[in-house]
């Protein structure tokens, strides 16, 4: 009885995951084919969201900006685990090959400080096969995570990441050179 029951809900759960990405496919200004978002997660200004071929969006994943003129682009082959918080206010390139662990935080604006001002929009790109590790945060003055590189769980960057590198703690620093 236990096993037809743990088969239902894998069922069910597979059926919701799957109208998760049809519903996300109408109203995302792109969403490749073979890529998928679960179910729970949130998107503001889904028509300025692209997403390449073969990329996973896992469960309870938010998207956010503040501003309309905010642009989210995710290349092929990304993986986003869940839980996963990406501001694209100041604008956010996701290049291929990259996986973002659960838990990470990735802001892409400040507001000086005055939290009631506006957000001041600040880019940032992530190169081609990059980990990010689990519970990160990637910081506002970030502009460039280099490709290859890896970000080790925990981190707290506060400066670009150099191409080739492993960069970990808080504040994150070169750890090694790969």
């Amino acid at each position: 009885m236990y096993q037809i029951i743990k088969f239902i809900k894998a069922v069910i759960r597979r059926f919701r995951n799957i109208f998760s990405t049809f519903y996300w496919k109408i109203y995302l200004k792109k969403l490749d084919r073979n890529s998928k978002i679960y179910l729970g997660t949130q998107i503001s200004f889904p028509d300025k969201v692209e997403i390449g071929s073969n990329s996973l969006i896992e469960f309870n994943s938010v998207f956010s900006s503040e501003l309309p003129t905010g642009k989210l682009t995710i290349g092929n082959n990304v993986k986003i685990n869940s839980n996963v918080f990406l501001d694209f206010t100041g604008g956010l390139e996701i290049d291929d090959d990259v996986v973002i662990s659960k838990d990470t935080y990735i802001i892409t604006h400040s507001h000086g400080y005055d939290p009631r001002s506006l957000p001041m929009p600040k880019p940032l790109k992530i190169g081609k096969n990059v980990w990010v590790g689990a519970k990160v945060i990637i910081c506002e003055n970030v502009s460039l995570i280099g490709e290859n590189s890896i970000i080790a769980a925990g981190a707290v960057v506060t400066k670009n990441v150099e191409a080739n590198t492993i960069v970990g703690g808080n504040p994150a620093k070169m750890l090694k050179i790969k």
